[in-house]
């Protein structure tokens, strides 16, 4: 296989960022488990914020930069461009991590978002203007962050997140599953009702998000989060879950979208009942629904767009498992039983076997660009 080289890796958004984003999840949750230990100078307004806003904003970068060009027939973001943006997401993490500037952390989002939304604007591709307008009040909740109420922003700014992926896994899941399904012979139908909770899945999620800002924690927050729940899932009914579990590519999707109706259960349980820990129901949303989704889609992008088939072998299976595994244990463990610290060391162990597994993926010509 030919080396790596500086023009080849900054050919796609999703080379550079997908691969950043494995590093840093592993290495930035690492850091913070020796911080809830006493041995590293972070808290958990650094973790929170640093798993939305570093981990999961540069896996949104690898996703959009590669799909928005498909959209909208546009050139994609690569060379100078690309490693501009690569810089300024890097220069964000390091102002945080060192607590000095920590400010330059807001420049990334809004330089992503109007670069996603001139394309968009330019080839008015309007089906699609939700997602930097979901960007563009990301980045007006990172401000809240820096300037306001941190704890409340995290939370609003995890329901926000999960609103990109109730919009993009709403579409990618059952296409994906379709898909899968035509090669066995066995064609997938969209029924109807579907579409009601389709339109209906992105506005519960934001008033939800809406709900969090005015009335944190509330009886009527609470209701939404059931209410948002039970959208979420309801769509997943025409989606044929249970006949795509021979295909690791294809479950981990479902397995990931999952975790966000689960995640609101949870919450809507704690703001009305108070019966089961904040803390936990939060971490459903972010170790679960954000972690498996991004492992899940970034896995499936890189494959593809390097020509490699799609089929998840035995290492990439081993670490969806692993990452499933740490969110099963961080949100149903007890944290006084180290559950925080095992599920860390499986999250580190899941994403930084990704990174290992996927570096010749996203670093090396595409399979037919080889000479052998």
């Amino acid at each position: 296989m030919a080396p790596m080289t500086a023009s080849l890796f900054l050919s796609s958004g999703h080379r550079p960022f997908f691969l950043m984003m494995a590093a840093y999840g592993a290495g930035a949750l690492g850091f913070w488990v020796l911080g809830f230990n006493g041995y590293a100078p972070v808290g958990p307004a650094w973790h929170g914020h640093e798993m939305i806003f570093g981990f999961a904003v540069a896996a949104m970068a690898g996703f959009l930069l590669t799909a928005v060009p498909n959209w909208t027939r546009r050139p994609a973001v690569r060379g100078a461009e690309l490693l501009l943006l690569v810089m300024i997401w890097g220069v964000g993490r390091l102002a945080m991590g060192a607590g000095i500037w920590p400010w330059l952390d807001l420049v990334f989002l809004p330089i992503l978002a109007i670069r996603i939304f001139h394309d968009i604007a330019s080839s008015k591709n309007w089906r699609n203007v939700v997602v930097p307008v979901i960007l563009f009040a990301l980045a007006g909740l990172n401000m809240i962050y820096h300037f306001g109420d941190q704890a409340l922003a995290l939370r609003a700014s995890v329901y926000l997140t999960t609103g990109l992926i109730a919009l993009i896994g709403g579409r990618i899941v059952p296409a994906f599953t379709a898909n899968a399904l035509k090669i066995k012979g066995d064609p997938f139908r969209a029924h109807p009702i579907r579409k009601l909770f389709d339109h209906l899945a992105v506005p519960a999620v934001v008033a939800l998000v809406i709900t969090e800002l005015i009335s944190p924690g509330s009886v009527l927050t609470g209701s939404l989060a059931l209410i948002t729940a039970f959208v979420l899932l309801i769509r997943m009914i025409w989606w044929r879950t249970f006949q795509t579990f021979r295909n690791p590519l294809v479950w981990i999707l479902h397995v990931g979208y999952i975790w966000i109706p689960i995640g609101y259960f949870l919450k809507g349980l704690s703001d009305i009942w108070y019966v089961f820990d904040p803390s936990a129901a939060l971490h459903a949303l972010t170790a679960g629904g954000i972690g498996v989704m991004v492992i899940a889609v970034s896995s499936r992008a890189s494959l593809g767009h390097s020509g490699r088939p799609l089929k998840a072998d035995h290492t990439t299976t081993t670490a969806y498992l692993l990452v499933i595994a740490a969110a099963i244990v961080r949100v149903f463990g007890p944290i006084d039983l180290y559950a925080l610290e095992i599920s860390g060391a499986l999250w580190l162990l899941g994403f930084g076997l990704y990174a290992i597994t996927y570096w010749p993926v996203l670093t090396k010509p595409r399979l037919e660009n080889v000479s052998n």
